[in-house]
């Protein structure tokens, strides 16, 4: 998700991090862009329901399990109800998927129970997948500046994955985007992951979970 955190505050008792977004777009568009994030959440509860996760009109999937590295990736549907509830969607604010199918979903890594990744995707045509990498850090200030990483799957060309730390007022979160010639995902990571110190925040773990993401939803193998 392009998040613009302006200030991350941890829920008692909730298990995750929620975090202020500020943004732009007509009122056409972001209800246009509400009910498109809302058709997304449907497809993804009902491929939750089936156990596997279906592929929506799109073609990206939310799978229950994402495997990544040594460890798993688990899709939390409670999670995601509560992180993305349809009033607090606001498709405007994410310039990198405009015109795109948007999903949301949450995923626990198995081997680190205090982090939680909040995903944000959009499947569709994307023409210039290095200009919607650029778009989703635009609105957000960084306190590491975004660089890229290897996506490590040679089949697709013109792909981008770029991590940086954003600055959350004194928190720093740890943020993903990956364009690619069909998706835009953005991964962040809450919780567990967020420090108060820039040198206890992974991002190649980071990089590492959005990649494999990535692959799960296009129905590759992760890991």
């Amino acid at each position: 998700m392009t998040v613009v955190l302006v200030a991350v505050v941890l829920l008692a008792g909730g298990g995750y991090l929620a975090w202020s977004q500020l943004g732009g777009g007509g009122d056409t568009e972001a209800r246009q862009g509400q009910e498109q994030s809302q058709g997304g959440s449907q497809s993804q509860e009902q491929g939750q329901s089936q156990g596997q996760g279906e592929n929506n009109s799109k073609g990206l999937a939310t799978p229950k399990v994402v495997k990544s590295g040594a460890a798993a990736l688990r899709y939390d549907a409670k999670a995601t109800a509560q992180m993305y509830p349809p009033e607090k969607r606001k498709p405007a604010l994410y310039p990198e998927l405009k015109g795109l199918t948007q999903t949301d979903s949450v995923y626990l890594p198995q081997n680190q129970p205090s982090v939680t990744l909040g995903v944000h995707t959009g499947a569709g045509v994307v023409s210039d997948p290095a200009q919607r990498v650029k778009a989703a850090f635009g609105p957000n200030k960084m306190a590491v500046a975004p660089k890229d990483f290897d996506l490590r799957d040679p089949d697709a060309k013109g792909a981008v994955l770029r991590c940086g730390v954003a600055d959350g007022g004194g928190d720093y979160i740890p943020l993903c985007v990956w364009a690619d010639s069909t998706s835009v995902g953005d991964v962040t990571g809450l919780d567990g992951a967020v420090s108060r110190s820039l040198k206890k925040v992974d991002l190649k773990a980071l990089a590492q979970q959005t990649s494999d993401l990535r692959k799960a939803m296009q129905g590759g193998s992760a890991g």
